[in-house]
């Protein structure tokens, strides 16, 4: 149909500008002609038309009959679906019903549970009312007690710190009595400087009146042998030599000990500077370890609780010390000792 349409109006067209062409020469004949042709056009038109129509008619009867068969199979389907339907609606009703029965028989689970859940909130109010009193005596105690703590404190703090007062200045004491046997030694020691002093100037003089008889004896010797020269003046000359070694020999021994004396002089002093650096030394350990002492008695002051044990740890501190004085004492008193032993045996090795 489409196609022939458009066969109709090409053509038209064609006729249209044909009748244009002509229409300067015989517009009336040519205007005749064009509707005359027009009409042709316009028959053919319908005719074709109306042959498509009873062409397509078949088609449309047979699509009328694919819609009634279309309808009558559905109408079937629904027919056949029909009981299976039917059971679901009755089998939801079932369902339904089934949960309506199932809630009736739970309700009174459900009311008895909700009465337990207000009985055991019931109860619970109950044992904290009851409770209460018990809780409120608990912190009426504890604040007691707090307040009770924090008045032994502050009746304890003053005994406290007269006690740690006392430590502190019995420390003190044992370290100035520690000073002042240290300053006693080096007292001791310079006092004994002057002996030395005196000692080693006196050897010094024996040993120069030990040359001095060495000489008077060679020079009485030497007398002797001019007094007997006639006699003897071969002997002379021997006993000259002999004397002048002996001379010499004196003199030797002389010299080799100022020169020893001399020479341990030095180590002397050392001797007793270190000896004093000693002391000094043993003091200041003493001292350290009294207020070592003093000091850890004061830190367990607060973790200890009874005063007895306080007091027994402090004098076992305070025994401690005095035991490290004695000994600082003894070493002190046993150096003058130590130094005669020293002095008597570089003697007797001369």
């Amino acid at each position: 149909m489409k196609k022939l349409a458009l066969l109709a109006l090409t053509a038209a067209f064609g006729l249209t500008s044909a009748a244009s062409f002509a229409a300067d020469t015989s517009a009336p004949v040519a205007i005749h002609k064009a509707k005359k042709a027009e009409k042709k056009v316009k028959k053919d038109a319908s005719a074709q038309k109306a042959q498509a129509a009873e062409a397509s008619a078949p088609a449309k009867k047979a699509k009328k009959v694919a819609k009634k068969d279309a309808s009558a199979q559905k109408a079937q389907a629904a027919e056949a679906s029909a009981p299976a339907k039917k059971a679901k609606k009755v089998a939801k009703k079932d369902a339904s019903a089934q949960k309506a029965q199932a809630a009736e028989a739970s309700a009174p689970a459900k009311k008895a549970k909700k009465v337990a859940k207000k009985d055991a909130s019931a109860q619970k109010a109950q044992a904290a009312e009851a409770s209460a009193p018990a809780k409120k005596a608990k912190k009426v105690a504890k604040k007691d007690a707090s307040a009770q703590k924090a008045q032994a404190a502050d009746a304890s703090a003053p005994a406290k710190k007269a006690h740690k007062k006392h430590a502190k200045k019995h420390a003190a004491k044992k370290v100035d009595a520690s000073a002042q046997k240290a300053q006693a030694a080096a007292s001791a020691a310079d006092a004994s400087a002057p002996a030395k002093k005196a000692h080693k100037k006196h050897a010094k003089k024996h040993a120069a009146k030990k040359v001095d008889a060495s000489a008077q004896k060679a020079q009485a010797a030497a007398s002797a042998a001019d007094a007997s020269a006639p006699a003897k003046k071969a002997h002379k000359k021997h006993a000259k030599k002999h004397a002048a070694k002996k001379v010499d020999a004196s003199a030797q021994k002389a010299q080799a000990a100022a020169s020893a004396a001399d020479a341990s002089a030095p180590a002397k002093k050392a001797h007793k500077k270190h000896a004093k650096k000693h002391a000094a030394k043993k003091v200041d350990a003493s001292a350290q370890k009294a207020q070592a002492a003093a000091s850890a008695a004061d830190a367990s002051a607060p973790a200890k609780k009874h005063a007895a044990k306080k007091h027994h740890a402090k004098k076992h501190a305070a025994k401690k010390a005095d035991a490290s004085a004695q000994k600082a004492q003894a070493a002190d008193a046993s150096a003058p000792a130590k130094k005669a032993k020293a002095k008597k045996a570089a003697s007797a090795a001369k």
